[in-house]
């Protein structure tokens, strides 16, 4: 553990930037490390590193090229895209190990924080403070491991190593943990931080309020998403159009509750755009890089947008080439541009933060819960308005919808275009009952057991203690 300790020490302290900047010290031990307020300080910094420096590849494919969103054409990444797309993955996939190593490894370094920062002695309430901050991000990691593979060993020791074995939590267990945990931290993190990017009151119970949506605990969804919004510290982004809340200038804006932030940097940045731009793209400003993997919308998705809705616009059907050639896209070839170019960046690095958790989906979250627990309702219908008269569509009315089965359709519709490109769509749709369904209509050969991935098999040949989830070998 020494060992492991001082190479944690020596490679996490390295290469963060504002807004999570860290010291950087000149020799580590156990022995002259976990000391000073400084200390307890860069071991919070490391651990949002791993969470905020995640990357989106990986994660959006895992979201979205599997319904009825986005597919990967062209370039080296479609191999490990299409069996995504065609339900066909397995235990080996890369990216369900590169999940699981990610997400232990944040767990990894909070764990570390809850073992050792008590004993540091500084200021009481900072104490508090990072204690609560690192349980949100070990939270956080586990939520997302859930949301995966369902529930997955529960490690809350830095002491604990594969080597353990660790066997799976119950389901029971493992909801029982995330809740106590998001809710505990409520209650000590600020409503505002001081400090761009990290965790507050607002986003621990916006991210519990998507962990009750998702486990169709509708009153505790309903009951924790009006906590965000009687915080009053939140609103939808005001701007003559909708797609300009993605505009790298807006960024730090009161719609956000919880972001991964990114700088122009390598190793700091997003490189979606890369991946969405078209062919020979004319970028704003030069140079920038065009990948030969090409992240492509489908037109049945496009289609279903009234055509006053702006964020629509977000959504490119044609563009100017580098020799000013206006090229109009094709079939299932138009191109999310959610998140805008960098104009200050170079190359294929951009800045543009990622938004883990937005007000507009709490007030969606919520009029889902209200519709799930009374059907159609007054407030149901307007918290959804409020986010359609945000994007300049029509406003609907109770009378729209007869029944609850009807509301549900049309959510599950309004998040699609609200939430393009973030990362929610197979959520939504597995929580709807439509994952495998909508799979089946596009031609795939899906099976209900899909809408948890398989663990790793790396981690299943390490710990035989884990056991695989049903259906997988």
């Amino acid at each position: 553990m020494k060992k492991i300790l001082y190479l944690l020490i020596v490679s996490l302290l390295t290469g963060c930037s504002d807004p999570l900047e860290e010291q950087v010290y000149s020799a580590f031990g156990p022995n002259n490390f976990f000391q000073k307020a400084d200390d307890a300080e860069g071991l919070l910094n490391s651990a949002y590193a791993v969470e905020q420096r995640r990357g989106f590849r990986n994660y959006l494919l895992m979201a979205e090229v599997n319904t009825d969103l986005l597919i990967d054409r062209e370039g080296g990444l479609r191999s490990l895209a299409q069996p995504l797309e065609d339900f066909t993955w397995n235990a080996s996939h890369e990216f369900f190990e590169t999940a699981w190593t990610t997400h232990y490894r944040t767990i990894y370094r909070t764990n570390l924080i809850l073992d050792q920062v008590p004993a540091i002695p500084m200021n009481e309430t900072r104490k508090a403070q990072i204690l609560a901050e690192a349980r949100f991000l070990r939270a956080s990691a586990y939520q997302t491991l859930y949301d995966l593979f369902g529930p997955v060993p529960l490690i809350t020791s830095s002491t604990t190593s594969s080597d353990d074995r660790p066997s799976r939590a119950t389901k029971e267990e493992f909801v029982a943990f995330i809740e106590t945990e998001f809710k505990a931290v409520a209650d000590i993190l600020p409503a505002v931080s001081t400090q761009y990017g990290r965790a507050t009151k607002g986003a621990a119970l916006a991210l519990l309020t998507r962990f009750y949506l998702n486990n169709k605990q509708w009153q505790e969804t309903a009951e924790t998403a009006k906590k965000v919004i009687d915080l009053n510290v939140y609103q939808l982004f005001n701007s003559t159009n909708r797609t300009n809340l993605f505009d790298i200038a807006n960024e730090k804006n009161s719609e956000f509750i919880y972001i991964r932030p990114n700088l122009a940097q390598p190793g700091l940045g997003d490189n979606y755009m890369p991946h969405a731009a078209p062919p020979n793209y004319k970028f704003k400003t030069a140079p920038k890089t065009n990948y030969a993997t090409q992240l492509k919308t489908l037109s049945a998705f496009y289609n279903t947008f009234d055509p006053a809705d702006q964020r629509r616009q977000a959504i490119i059907t044609e563009y100017e080439d580098v020799n000013g050639k206006i090229i109009k896209l094709g079939t299932d070839d138009v191109r999310s541009f959610k998140f805008k170019e960098d104009l200050s960046a170079t190359g294929e690095v951009m800045g543009n933060d990622f938004p883990v958790y937005r007000y507009a989906d709490i007030l969606l979250s919520r009029a889902e819960a209200l519709n799930e627990l009374s059907g159609p309702t007054p407030e149901a219908i307007d918290l959804i308005n409020q986010v359609r008269t945000k994007a300049g569509v029509s406003l609907l009315k109770l009378g729209d919808f007869a029944s609850k089965d009807a509301l549900r359709a049309h959510l599950l519709k309004e998040r699609g275009w609200e939430f393009f490109s973030e990362e929610l769509r197979r959520q939504d749709l597995i929580r709807h009952g439509k994952f495998i369904e909508y799979a089946k209509a596009r031609g795939k050969v899906a099976f209900d057991y899909q809408v948890l991935f398989p663990l790793p098999q790396s981690e299943i040949d390490r710990n035989p203690n884990l056991k695989q989830n049903d259906r997988y070998k």
